[in-house]
């Protein structure tokens, strides 16, 4: 994933990793005990107004 910088790294994270468990768990009822995530990048202002949507 990326992130715009600058940014709560940790919070963002701890907040997507709940999100993600709680959705897997109301699809399925199994319980998550970890959702691991991979920050690739931090991008500035100027690097999301050269992203283009796919």
């Amino acid at each position: 994933m990326d992130l715009p910088y600058p940014t709560d790294i940790p919070g963002v994270c701890e907040r997507i990793q709940q999100d993600v468990a709680e959705k897997v768990a109301q699809l399925t009822g199994l319980r998550v005990g970890e959702v691991v995530l991979t920050v690739r990048r931090l991008m500035t202002a100027a690097d999301t107004s050269r992203v283009r949507v796919r």
